[in-house]
């Protein structure tokens, strides 16, 4: 029987909670496939330049719409491809035709603003199986709502939550849901009504933030995600065995102050990616406390 990491994930009932990818600065760099296992690398962007455009704050993510053949379109056709960059909550656009053009992208001011919302759903099958099994039905499903926004991405990390949606540029990230299912979770976010249960964090947010700015929500929402704001105040002991303080800011029906104490800690040995060669132990992240 073929081993899937979302199902073990789901037996083991693994917390998807302070899993966001920890990037804020994200270049989205349009690209027609197929990806390969180590994508945006062994692409036809150089090494050179992706190590010029990386960053440890900066994640670069290959993207293609939904359901839209662009295997025949090249970097000079139609105004070459397209690139997105968010950064601080705002989301510029523009077309690149040769691969030193993205370099441009960095400066603030490149491109366009791009006024309305991207959803990019992991579909890197290469990379783990999980992610093209669960990720391209809920990308079919997004994309029949929002066609223009919905875009299947390469590897965003946490395979064994797929499918994982990553909506900018709030930076909230949902796993764990059916097609059906994903559709009403997008719309309740946009309503300003985050889904608790399906969220792994908020991208570029510490773990420990992330999991007391979804315990505020939980407790004092439904709320939008950016009605709150968390902030380290104390941490003692290690990341596998620590207690983090945090203060979250909070407006709206979320008190102006809320403090969060997290504790984090290794669960068991698994394996948790299905192309995994041996098991790891993952981190948990518990709240022990929390008060207004």
């Amino acid at each position: 029987m073929t081993f899937r990491c979302s199902e073990g994930a789901v037996r083991r009932n693994d917390p998807i909670i302070g899993t966001a990818p920890p990037q804020r600065d994200w270049l989205l760099v349009e690209h027609p496939g197929p990806w390969p296992v180590s994508a945006p690398f062994d692409t036809d962007l150089s090494h050179d330049l992706l190590r010029e455009l990386g960053h440890p704050g900066r994640r670069v993510v290959l993207v293609r719409p939904h359901g839209r053949d662009t295997s025949t379109r090249g970097p000079a056709g139609s105004g070459g491809r397209r690139w997105f960059r968010c950064l601080d909550g705002e989301l510029r656009t523009g077309h690149w035709q040769q691969p030193d053009d993205l370099l441009a992208t960095l400066t603030v001011d490149a491109g366009a603003p791009y006024p309305g919302m991207l959803l990019l759903v992991c579909t890197h099958g290469i990379h783990d199986a999980c992610c093209a099994v669960k990720g391209r039905p809920v990308a079919a499903a997004l994309s029949r709502e929002w066609p223009q926004d919905t875009f299947e991405c390469s590897h965003l990390g946490g395979d064994r939550f797929a499918p994982n949606v990553l909506v900018l540029p709030d930076g909230a990230c949902y796993a764990q849901m059916a097609p059906e299912d994903s559709v009403e979770v997008v719309a309740d976010h946009l309503a300003g009504r985050v889904d608790v249960d399906r969220l792994r964090g908020v991208a570029g947010l510490h773990p420990s933030e992330q999991v007391a700015l979804a315990a505020v929500l939980g407790r004092w929402g439904p709320a939008p995600i950016g009605s709150g704001r968390a902030a380290l105040v104390e941490q003692t002991g290690t990341l596998d065995s620590g207690t983090w303080t945090i203060d979250v800011v909070g407006t709206g029906p979320l008190p102006g102050r809320a403090r969060v104490v997290v504790t984090s800690s290794r669960r068991p040995e698994a394996q948790l990616t299905c192309r995994a060669g041996r098991e790891t132990r993952a981190l948990q992240w518990d709240v022990t406390s929390l008060e207004a």
